[in-house]
């Protein structure tokens, strides 16, 4: 992992479209503008986390029929709670 250090008002680039800048420090949090090609999703990584996660359920009921289907369902809701108490 790289790790750079930035004031407000300074900005990162990333590849040739990507623009990070600094707009405010305020305690522990860290404002962020960011400046992308519209076709680039930007998600916070907790909602880009569940997307994922809703894709892979998806995708394993698509390849499976009825009971089958249903069980996966109910396996992945039995882990997903369980994740949550932890």
């Amino acid at each position: 992992m790289l790790v750079l250090s930035r004031q407000v008002n300074e900005s990162i680039v990333i590849g040739e479209d990507i623009v990070l800048t600094v707009l405010a420090i305020e305690g522990d949090q860290v404002k962020l503008g960011i400046n992308a090609p519209r076709q680039i999703p930007v998600l916070r990584k907790e909602l880009w986390q569940a997307i994922r996660e809703q894709n892979t359920i998806a995708e394993k009921i698509e390849t499976q029929t009825g009971n089958e289907a249903m069980n996966a369902l109910r396996q992945f809701l039995v882990d997903d709670a369980t994740s949550a108490k932890e």
